[in-house]
């Protein structure tokens, strides 16, 4: 089974990932994932990492869109890709060679939509009200309130960008998830116990 985990910044979706990844001796395709595409692409993975919050130009979703339209027919070449075409494809074919093996929590990067056409995914989405994400913030990273407000609103704000231009999905619509879960009310232990039951369903 490989699950994908979606989630609000500051919704504890590392903290419910790498919880639930012990609890089934599952592997975990969170950090390690940038390490690996910039290693094989020959840069940084902090690069990698900034890629999913830039916005695409009118170039790379045209690109994106004629290659998935007729890939047997365009193949533009590697020296006129954008580096963010080429770490988003990189991206994607490594979390399909992790999910192949079976057995992973895939965290964030859209593997709800990358991964949708597999029968063997649980795709779950975490979220909590404003005020909690802003306290889980500040007492993870030990900022300000400020600051964690901020953060929210730029990274939710990228990933919103992203999921639209990139997959022509609405990020946090139900309707791309199987399981959807308040963080708040459940805790950890009680959303890995959430996504443990839903999975044992599937199966």
């Amino acid at each position: 089974m490989i699950i994908t985990i979606s989630r609000e910044y500051g919704a504890a979706g590392r903290a419910v990932s790498h919880a639930l990844a012990g609890h089934l001796g599952y592997s975990v395709l969170d950090e390690e994932l940038a390490k690996v595409v910039a290693t094989r692409l020959g840069t940084s993975p902090e690069v990698v990492d900034g890629s999913d919050m830039r916005p695409s130009g009118f170039a790379q979703r045209l690109m994106r869109s004629l290659t998935a339209a007729a890939p047997e027919v365009f193949h533009p070449p590697n020296q006129y890709d954008d580096l963010d075409v080429t770490v988003v494809r990189e991206v994607e074919r490594h979390m399909l060679e992790a999910a192949s093996a079976g057995n992973v929590v895939v965290v964030g990067r859209f593997g709800n939509i990358v991964l949708r056409d597999r029968p063997d995914v649980l795709r779950v989405f975490l979220f909590a009200p404003l005020a909690w994400r802003i306290e889980h913030i500040m007492t993870s990273l030990g900022c300000t309130e400020a600051v964690a407000r901020a953060e929210i609103v730029r990274v939710d704000r990228g990933r919103r960008t992203s999921a639209r231009e990139r997959y022509d999905f609405d990020f946090g619509d139900p309707h791309a998830y199987d399981l959807v879960l308040d963080v708040a009310r459940l805790g950890v232990a009680g959303a890995v116990a959430a996504i443990d039951a839903a999975r044992s369903a599937l199966e």
